[in-house]
Formats: structure tokens, sequence, C-alpha cells
């Protein structure tokens, strides 16, 4: 899972969990408790049995743990933590799901687990949490499933008909995705309630689906469960608001796989794949924002951006921890670009933000990152306090350039990046006008985040 990449980016140790005990034993248990008991997420019973499940000596030791999961070795054995959770599937520790959402009815009932209805205390907003119970995840390889899927999903993050994930949390008894919320019902359930769709309407509805897949595997993603039950809509009232769920199958390939045609017409023009788009998105923005964007990159969590890391470790082929151009030019080749040289050469320049001539792991992250990321106010705050090295609440030029030499910046002029994002031209950047900066020409950020954003001003924000 981990990355021996040179930068501020590191690998990190992901603990493997407790095997449960005796099949046998479990299915008896199970079947004479579930008539009687409720074992959901949200039910006293649960709470019960986690109190029960670490009442026991946890001292002890005995042979049923696996082995650590870690970046370069797989055959550690493993150790309890010291903080009474039993093992984390996820390789950390997550906030208590309890403490940011209620969980109300259920949604939906799968083979691993079970949907509900999540109200986000804070702001009141509705989702659907997938529960995961922890006792059906027998193998290593179960675990590793779980652990793929929430990574694609935030892989994922931000296409517009696949479902975005929030959250991932665990408990001792569960795992728990929460991601937005589609009330329309599943695409098949529609399907078998309309009888038939026009010709036209199959059409519309198939180019969706299909754009879902080339948006996958254009971000070396195989879904591998395609079909009208893993397809919901958003409003029930809107057969096109389909989103694609459940990535539960799904892995990370390396791109460049034949497509198959037979008789078929398509056009003489290669797809603009998204690592492509996104590197020609950064490579317009101003050095200020690039440099921001690397501040939030290294906030980010190893599930926000594993998948940003397979495809950085496709294409550094000599394993330096660092692209250079042929290398560059080769992954973009693979990933079905036709760039020039001289215009791949463009986009390696502006990357490669500390001018050493690669693309650090770092700046990869920086220059690839969705940037739906943006939606989220903790990484502009951040990423604020970053250069308002004084706490003032505003963003001097003395700070752009302290920070301009911490990232090796020499050819920076200052005084128009001022000048560009200075609203009121008083000389100075202030956290409204830097928060319009960083999402200026951003597609897909929500109004109200925008709204709140820029009425907000540094000094009110969140405590350091």
């Amino acid at each position: 899972m981990g990355n021996t990449c040179r930068g501020s980016f590191k690998g990190k140790l992901y603990q493997g969990f407790n095997q449960p005990e005796d099949s046998t034993k479990r299915n008896n248990n199970t079947s004479s408790n579930r008539s009687s008991s409720d074992y959901s997420p949200s039910s006293l019973n649960a709470q019960q049995l986690v109190a029960q499940e670490f009442s026991k000596d946890t001292t002890k030791k005995d042979n049923n743990h696996l082995a650590v999961i870690s970046p370069t070795k797989k055959d550690n054995i493993m150790r309890r933590g010291t903080d009474n959770q039993a093992y984390y599937v996820l390789g950390h520790k997550t906030p208590n799901i309890r403490d940011l959402y209620t969980l109300g009815r259920k949604l939906g009932q799968g083979q691993f687990g079970t949907t509900y209805l999540a109200t986000e205390i804070s702001t009141g907003n509705e989702y659907a949490c997938k529960s995961i119970s922890k006792r059906k995840l027998i193998s290593r390889e179960d675990v590793e499933d779980v652990r793929r899927e929430i990574q694609i999903m935030h892989h994922l993050a931000g296409h517009k008909n696949i479902v975005t994930i929030k959250g991932a949390y665990e408990d001792p008894l569960y795992v728990h995705i929460v991601m937005e919320l589609c009330s329309g019902g599943e695409l098949f359930d529609r399907i078998i309630q309309r009888g038939h769709y026009t010709e036209r309407k199959a059409a519309e509805l198939t180019k969706i689906i299909v754009g879902v897949v080339e948006a996958c595997h254009s971000l070396g993603v195989m879904h591998r469960d395609l079909k009208p039950e893993n397809f919901l809509l958003v409003n029930k009232d809107d057969d096109f608001s389909l989103k694609a769920i459940d990535f539960g199958l799904s892995v990370f390939f390396k791109p460049g796989h034949p497509w198959i045609c037979e008789n078929g017409v398509a056009p003489d023009r290669a797809l603009d794949p998204a690592v492509l788009s996104r590197l020609k998105t950064f490579s317009a923005m101003n050095k200020l924002k690039k440099m921001a964007l690397r501040v939030i990159a290294e906030s980010l969590s190893e599930e926000e951006i594993a998948g940003l890391r397979e495809m950085f470790t496709a294409m550094d082929t000599d394993n330096s921890g660092a692209i250079t151009f042929d290398e560059l030019k080769a992954g973009l080749r693979r990933y079905g670009s036709t760039l020039k040289d001289t215009e791949i050469r463009d986009l390696m320049d502006a990357a490669d933000v500390d001018n050493s001539g690669t693309i650090d792991y770092g700046e990869f992250i920086a220059a690839t990152v969705h940037l739906n990321k943006l939606e989220r106010e903790e990484h502009l705050v951040a990423a604020f306090r970053y250069f308002d090295k004084d706490g003032s609440g505003y963003i001097t030029v003395d700070e752009l350039q302290q920070a301009c030499a911490e990232h090796n910046m020499t050819d920076v002029l200052l005084e128009d990046i001022i000048r560009e994002v200075d609203q009121d031209n008083d000389g100075r950047i202030d956290y409204g006008e830097f928060v319009a900066m960083m999402q200026k020409g951003n597609a897909g950020i929500g109004r109200r985040t925008m709204r709140n954003s820029l009425n907000m001003s540094m000094r009110d924000g969140p405590a350091a």
C-alpha cells in the first residue's frame, strides 16, 4: 500500500485484523440471536456487544491474529492496539461515526453490508451509510476489498454520474461508508416499472452508462459489476439522474488495454483522459494556487490519494520517486494522449513547481487531484494558514515570498499574483479573496460552499 517516493508523502502502516471465531460457532451464535436481537449499527445491542467485546482480557495473546499489512512486508505479527480498538480494517483510527451522524431507517441490504439513512448532526443533511460487518470479513482479501472500494470511491469522486463518497469510519463491529443519498431507487426497478423505453431514451441512458465506464477506465479503474441494480436515480422524477454505485468488486489496472471493435465506427480522435485533463487545468493556474494545491494534497488521507498513487507508480517506471519527461510522455501515451513533445514539455514544466526537472510524488498529486477537494472548508483554511505565517488573516507580499522560497520557486512575480487575487486593492490577500481564487473556474463547486467561504473572515475562522 505504501510508496517509497521522495517528498513529503509517506507510506502508512496498514494493520490487519483479528481472525473471527470458528465459522461453525459463529453461525450457531448468530442464528440463535438474530431472532431476538437487533444488530444494526445504531442499536443498543450493538453497543452492548462492543462493551462485551472489550470486557475480555485484551492482554491475552492468541494465534488468531492475521499478519500486519505494510507497504513492504506482509508477514509481521500483528499487535493489538493500545486504545481498545481490536483491529483496524481501514488501517488507522477514525472519528466515531455517531459523533457526526445519526443512523436511521434501513435503505437496503447486501451480502456484506446494510445501508442506512444517515443524518449529519451539524447540518441536518441526509446521506446514505453503508455499514459493513467486520465479522463477515473472514480473509485478508476481504479486508483489502473494503479498503480498495473506499480508495476507488475517493479516486472517482467528482464525476456527476458516480456516487460521491463523504467519508469512511470504523468502530469495533462495522466499517461505515457515508455517501450521497440517491432516493430515486434502482435503475432496474425503474426499467421494470416502465416496461419499456423508446430507442432514444434507451440510447441516452446507455450513453450515461458508457460515460461512466470511460471515466473509470481513464482513471485506471474497472468497475467489474455493471448492472441496472448498481445504478441509482438521484431523483425519482428524473430518469437520467443516474449514479453508479457499489465498487466492491472494482480494481485498479494499468491503462493501455485494447478496445474490441467489430464493424463499428468511432471518431479518429483520442478521448481526453482524466489525468491529462487535470494536468492541463493545473498548468493554467497561477503559482499561488499551485502551491496551495500542494499544501492541500499533503493533508489528504491515504484513501483519498490511493488511486493517484497507483497512477504515479505506473508512470514512475524506474521507481526513482520522480517522473521524468520520457516517463511522463510514455505514461500519457498509455492513457491515450496524442500530444506533441512540446505540449508535454509545457505540462511537465507546469507541474514541476520546484523546478527540479522532474515531477515528484507531491507535485503529481497536487497537479492531478480532483478539484472537488476544494469544496471542503478545512482544506481551504489549512492552505490559507500555510501562507498567512503571522496569523493576521491576510497574505502579504513578504509571506508569499517566503512560501515561494520554501517551494524553490524563484521566477515568480509576486506583485502580479497579489494584483490578480487582491479584489479590494489593499495590497494583500484576505481569506475571501483566497477562496475566490482557489475556486475560480472549478466546475461543480457548490454554491453554498462558495457563499459561506466568501463570507468567512479568517479572524472568525476555526481555531488553529
